[in-house]
This record gives C-alpha cells, structure tokens and sequence, in this order.
C-alpha cells in the first residue's frame, strides 16, 4: 500500500517576515545582489509553505544570531584609604566605593566607545573625584546626608562629547565631578578636591 503523502504545512505572515530579514542580512553583507534581494523577496511574500520559503535560502549559509555583548563594569573600593585610577577606555559601568577613604577618578585621556558611561558613586565618611573630559555632558544625580555633591564642569553649548551619567550616593562625604586640568583648576581659584 502506497504510503499517502501528507499537505505541506501553510505558513505565517511571521514566517515570511523572518525569511524577509534572513534575506536582508545576507543582502548586506554581499551574498546577495540588490536584484536578487529582490526577487526572493517577492517570492517570499507570496510563499505558501515551508518548502516554498527553504527554496530561497538553500543557497546561503545560516546567519549566526547576533550575540548581545555583556556588559563591562569595574570597580574603585576605598576602605580607610586612597586611590587613583586614569582610565584608557571607560567601561560601561563603573562602580566607586569609598569607606572612611578617597577615590580620584580620571576619564579625561580615556576613549568612549559607546559615547556614554555610567558610574556610581557610594562614599561614606570619604569622598572622590571625578575627572572628565572638557566637552563630556555630565548628568549628575544621587543624594547626600550630612555631606555633598558637586558637579564643577561648566555648562556650554550641546557637543558631541561624551554622555556621562553619575549616580552619587554620600553619607557624611560627597563626590566632586570637574574638567580641565589641576593646574587651571588652580588658576580660576577653586578650591583643591579633598584630599581624605
């Protein structure tokens, strides 16, 4: 007895959707012509079944899922004492603690690579400073008790610096954010940031 041959299964407007954007993707990296982009697209559209769909992609590779990159934090701790740190690339988080301790922080020689970055600043009886670059936006947020924060850089024209958001959380301390160099620093009459 002859074995009966079952339907092929219809697809979904999903379906087709998700073989529109496989095709896309090999499109731009050059597997295929505008041309043909194309023409498989409209045979995509108005595919029936699975089969129909497999025919125009049997012919390229399978596209690799893009992977999400994790993302990057570092951290500055200071307990009963100091430290310094000039950042070459700013990760995506960076987190300071300072305990009864000093944290100073230099972003102004580091590259961007997303165009933002992120840091949190936790100071209990101590305190950091931030260095920034001079064309960086700085979006300063947080709480103090018995303490302070500060944001010292000038506020120009919108740039196309970085965007650096902090987050600053002070309890009997305070976290100081500031560009330019030590010595204009010095210059315009400003007091030094604390030294703990």
């Amino acid at each position: 007895m002859a074995e009966e041959r079952r339907p092929a299964l219809r697809i979904a407007d999903a379906d087709r959707e998700r073989a529109v954007r496989t095709l896309g993707e090999h499109h731009a990296v050059g597997r295929l012509t505008y041309e043909e982009f194309v023409e498989r697209m409209d045979s995509a559209y108005e595919a029936r079944t699975h089969e129909e769909l497999d025919v125009l992609t049997a012919d390229l590779p399978a596209v690799a899922p893009a992977q999400a990159r994790p993302q990057e934090r570092r951290w500055l701790v200071s307990v009963m004492g100091g430290n310094e740190r000039a950042e070459d690339v700013v990760p995506d988080e960076t987190v300071i603690v300072d305990v009864m301790g000093g944290s100073d922080l230099d972003l102004r020689g580091a590259s961007f690579p997303a165009g933002k970055a992120s840091v949190t600043a936790i100071a209990v009886m101590g305190g950091s400073t931030i260095w920034v670059p001079e064309d960086a936006r700085v979006e300063l947020s947080g709480f103090a008790l018995m303490g302070g924060n500060s944001n010292r850089v000038p506020k120009g024209s919108p740039s196309s610096g970085p965007l650096i958001r902090i987050k600053a959380w002070s309890l009997m301390g305070g976290v100081d954010v500031r560009s330019g160099s030590r010595r204009s620093e010095r210059r315009r009459g400003l007091p030094p940031p604390p030294q703990l």
